[in-house]
Order: structure tokens, then C-alpha cells, then sequence
């Protein structure tokens, strides 16, 4: 059996979408099924479609006299021809084949279509837009179509309507669930990273990929100080760039001015063919303008543009995230280190050795730790803690911590009456459900006398054994008029002190901790080899290596007596 072929007429239109292809060519094969014997069926386009007209034809003479007339048979109304012939416009119709195959082939083509019978039905949407025409012939004599057949054909006609305007808002309802889709996946995307230079990237990245665009573009600025910056490019070309992003153009300027979208094809498109932009906003806060172009005109429309600022929306929330983010980070680390110096003071007859590392590179915990000289510089104090949470307020906090205690050990050398005044202060300062765990010790020239509030306790390396240091109460915070007594340790040569936070032991690899007792055991192996300076780095070098990963800052104080 032949199958329906698409044909085309001159000029030739743009291709047809693919799913109105489909459903018209099963459409024919319907109406041949109903209309036994026809010799062609036809669906021709409305003039303003660009679709193409889809049909079969019993020969190709037959397809070639009506592919030339099927412009003059496609009407307003019904069409019933017993005799191509016949007709009144038949000459008219003769000479637009003869035009559009020339002499020798129209005269072929009209020999085998002038006594064919034809009915053409105008094709119309719910609300009578004419979608087309439905034209079927028959070469057969003793089979002419006439007004017998009419009603079938006009009631095909509407049959036709119905199946394509059900098919255009199938496919309408796909294509938004793909482009929700095509979003879901990029704002996912775009919103993993924290890094705002990454951010701009995957949103200029993904603007092109979801707008089919050539280009794309994704510019920060000031409006009222007249200042364009670019974040991101992706596929546009510096030039371009600037060109595309001039506060002057009167696409962009008005985009940058209203904070209204908009698509721009030809020349108001200068230098691309095609350009949407649109605001990136969220709230009262304007981040930039997303731009997407490509080289063709009438590339976008409507439906295109919708998408882009869709894509925009989703983007502000996601640069917000990390422009914030990225501010409480400084914040956060300015307060973690704001009170920490640099290197640890001098301790005679020790070796020292301070690592910090904040959970993926981002100084944003509650760890408080530190050495700092007292009573004159006889004496170093020595600190590790912990203030439970994280971001802001947490290292706010750390940083108060750390300064209390720091200001209570000016005038006692007693690291239990230390921790109990700097509990007095906290109490009445920390969040309820704040609390701190402090190591405190005051180090002379051969002891160490500290105080544990809570916090794991340090591990004393001596010879071939690891024994954790003694504790002494509750964290800080938790209790009023909390009553710390401390333990004093008189170093032998060669011993090690290493003191910790969490985030060694709760470093996780496949749901198992890292716990204190494997701790212990490499850090007894490590000060076999290494001096503290070397020794925290290696401890730490060895829990990065076991675990997954890291989700709570780290800090590891070494301390040595070496004479």
C-alpha cells in the first residue's frame, strides 16, 4: 500500500512540526480507509502556516497536476467538482500546472487530472480558525465523488480539526513538562555550587542550553552609577559581549532600567539576529540581566522568552544564596581568626605544632583554640574548644569564648578558676541551647596544670603508649556556679600532648566514624616520625585520606616537652 508523502508547493515552506506530520499522515490513511477507491487525499495547510501539505496520490502524474493546483482548490468553503474540466476556473488551473511543470509534463499531468472529480472541505479549529483544507479525487469514473460523498468529507474535515488541535495541545502540554523539566535539572544545577564565579557560569551555561541560544550572557550591574560588568559568558565572544550589554542599547538599557523582559529580532537584535534578555530579580534586589542570542532572525518568541525569564527567576535565588553565603563566610572567618594569632608564641624546652582546618575550606565553625603568654611570659596558656554549631553567630561566639577566657587568665594561674569565671560570663550571654567545651592549660617550664570543661579529652603520648588526659565537668554554659578543679602533669622528656576537636573523630567514610580509638593509634604512630610541627598536618593528611569526608572543622595542637 502507498503511504501518504509529504509534498510541497513553491515557495517552499518551513518543515512541518514533526508531531502534526505524523498525525496527518495517519489521518490520510483513515480517509482513504472511509473513501474505498479515492485516487488521492490531500491536507493542505492554511496559507499563513508554514507547514507543508501531507497527501497520497494513486500516480505521479495525478500528484504532480494537483501538488501545482492546490493552492486554487484550498478555499473558504466546500469545493465539488464532478469534472476537473468542467469547472469554470479549469483554464486558470491549467495554466498554473503548465506554469509550475512546464509544457511537455503539465500536458501529462493534466490528462490524467481533467476528468477526475474533486471535493475540497475547508479544515476549522474549535473556534472557526481555518487550519486548513481536505481535498480528495477520484480518476475513477464509475466512482465520482459528488454530492453523495460531501457530507463524509466535511464531517472527515472536522474529524481532521479535532485530531489536530487535540495533537497541538498534547504536544503544548509536553513541551511545558520538558521545559519544567530542562529548568528542574539547570536550577539544580546552578544551585549545588556556593561559589558565585561558578554560579554565573552554570546560569550563562544552561541559558543557552535550555533557549537553544548561541550564545549567552550573564552581566552584573549598577544602574544608577551607569557600571556593566560581566560574570559569565558562554559561547559570546568579548566583543560581543560588550556590544550585547551596552546600558546605551535601547534593548538592554530598557531591560536594565524596568526590569522588563523582552525579545528582539532583526535589526532592533544588532549584532545577533535574534536576543532575549531578561532581568535576574529576586524581591527588590536586581543581581543582573540574562542575556541569550543567536545569529538566525525570529529565532525566539514568546514562548522562548518565557522560558529565559523562568531560568532568570531561579537564578536569583541561586546568586543570593551564594553572595550570602559568600559574606558570612568573610564574616565568619574574620571572627575565627580575628583573635588567633598567627604563630604560637616561644615555649622554651617544647616543640609546637597548631593545625586548623575548616570543614571544606570554609572558616565558618565553632572551634576556639590558641596559646597566648601569662604572668609575665613565665607562663603559656594553652586552649581547645568548641562552641556547638556553625556559620555566623557560632564563630561570634567562639570569638567571645576565646576572649573571656583569654581575660580570666591574666591574674590566676589556676585553669579550673579560669573556666569557672568565664562560665560565670557565658551563662547569661550564650543562646539556650548553646553550650562549650573547653581544654584549658597553663604550661611552665615542667608541667602542664589544665582543666577539661567537657571537651574530648587530649591524648598523652609516652613512650609506646597513648593515655587520654583526665576531665573535669561539664562544658561551659550549662550550669550556674559549675565547680572545675584541675589536674596537673609533670613532663618527662619526649613526651607529647595532643588535644582535638570533633571534627577528627566524626570524619565518616561509608557510615562508620572515625572514632578516638584509630585517632589514637595514628597519632602514637606519628610521633614516632614527626616533630608536632610535622605531626598535626600528618594527622590530619591520614583522616582525609580515610574518609569520604570532612563535615566539621578540625583543629590539632602538638605539644612536646624536648629537653
Amino acid at each position: 500500500m502507498t503511504q501518504p508523502t509529504t509534498v510541497s508547493s513553491t515557495p517552499a515552506p518551513k518543515p512541518s512540526a514533526p508531531w502534526r506530520e505524523r498525525t496527518l499522515e495517519r489521518f490520510v490513511q483513515h480517509v482513504r480507509t472511509v473513501l474505498s477507491g479515492v485516487s488521492a487525499v490531500a491536507f493542505v495547510p492554511d496559507e499563513a502556516s508554514a507547514e507543508r501539505a501531507v497527501g497520497w496520490f494513486a500516480n505521479e502524474s495525478l500528484q504532480d497536476a494537483m501538488e501545482a493546483s492546490m493552492s486554487r482548490l484550498a478555499r473558504g468553503r466546500a469545493l465539488l467538482l464532478p469534472r476537473v474540466e468542467a469547472w469554470q476556473a479549469a483554464p486558470e488551473l491549467m495554466d498554473a500546472v503548465t506554469a509550475e511543470l512546464g509544457v511537455d509534463r503539465a500536458r501529462r499531468a493534466w490528462s490524467a487530472y481533467r476528468r477526475a472529480s474533486v471535493i475540497g472541505c475547508p479544515v476549522r479549529g474549535e473556534f472557526g480558525t481555518q487550519l486548513g483544507t481536505l481535498i480528495v479525487a477520484s480518476l475513477d469514473g464509475r466512482r465520482r465523488l459528488g454530492k453523495a460523498q460531501l457530507p463524509t468529507v466535511e464531517a472527515l474535515a472536522d474529524l481532521a480539526a479535532i485530531s489536530l488541535e487535540r495533537t497541538d495541545l498534547l504536544e503544548a502540554e509536553g513541551r511545558r513538562a520538558r521545559e519544567e523539566l530542562r529548568l528542574k535539572h539547570a536550577a539544580e544545577a546552578i544551585s549545588s555550587s556556593l561559589d558565585p564565579a561558578e554560579v554565573y557560569v552554570r546560569v550563562a551555561t544552561h541559558a543557552a542550553t535550555v533557549t537553544g541560544a548561541t550564545c549567552a550572557l550573564l552581566t552584573r550591574l549598577n544602574a544608577r552609577a551607569g557600571q556593566v560588568w560581566t560574570g559569565a559568558t558562554a559561547g559570546c565572544p568579548e566583543e560581543l559581549a560588550a556590544r550585547l550589554s551596552s546600558l546605551d542599547s535601547s534593548s538592554y538599557g530598557h531591560v536594565a532600567r524596568t526590569r522588563t523582559a523582552l525579545v528582539r529580532s532583526g535589526a532592533d537584535a544588532a549584532p545577533l539576529g535574534s536576543v532575549m534578555h531578561a532581568p535576574i530579580e529576586l524581591g527588590p534586589r536586581l543581581y543582573g540581566v540574562l542575556t541569550v542570542g543567536h545569529e538566525e532572525p525570529d529565532r525566539f518568541g514568546e514562548d522562548d522568552l518565557e522560558v529565559l525569564v523562568k531560568l532568570a527567576r531561579s537564578s536569583a535565588a541561586a546568586i543570593a544564596n551564594a553572595i550570602d553565603f559568600q559574606r558570612e563566610r568573610h564574616i565568619a572567618r574574620a571572627l575565627t581568626l580575628g583573635f588567633v594569632p598567627e604563630s604560637l608564641p616561644e615555649l622554651r624546652g617544647y616543640e609546637t605544632g597548631l593545625l586548623y582546618a575548616p570543614a571544606a575550606g570554609e572558616a565558618t565553625g565553632g572551634d576556639v583554640y590558641g596559646a597566648w603568654p601569662v604572668s609575665g611570659g613565665d607562663n603559656v596558656a594553652i586552649l581547645v574548644g568548641d562552641v556547638a554549631g556553625k556559620g555566623v553567630e557560632t564563630a561570634a561566639l567562639s570569638a567571645m569564648v576565646r576572649f573571656f577566657i583569654e581575660a580570666r587568665s591574666w591574674d590566676t594561674l589556676s585553669a579550673g578558676q579560669v573556666l569557672e569565671q568565664a562560665n560565670a560570663m557565658l551563662l547569661g550571654r550564650l543562646p539556650r541551647d548553646a553550650f562549650v567545651t573547653a581544654f584549658f592549660g597553663i604550661l611552665s617550664h615542667d608541667s602542664l596544670r589544665y582543666c577539661n570543661a567537657g571537651h574530648l579529652p587530649p591524648l598523652l603520648i609516652r613512650g609506646d603508649a597513648a593515655c587520654p588526659l583526665e576531665s573535669h565537668g561539664l562544658p561551659l554554659g550549662v550550669l550556674d556556679g559549675q565547680r572545675y578543679s584541675s589536674s596537673e602533669l609533670k613532663f618527662e622528656h619526649g613526651d607529647l600532648v595532643f588535644a582535638h576537636t570533633d571534627g577528627l573523630i566524626e570524619a565518616r567514610r561509608a557510615g562508620e566514624m572515625y572514632g578516638s580509638e584509630r585517632l589514637a593509634q595514628v597519632v602514637l604512630a606519628a610521633a614516632r616520625k614527626h616533630a608536632p610541627r610535622e605531626l598535626v598536618r600528618a594527622v590530619h593528611e591520614e583522616v582525609m585520606e580515610w574518609a569520604d569526608a570532612i563535615s566539621d572543622d578540625a583543629v590539632a595542637f602538638a605539644l612536646r616537652r624536648s629537653n
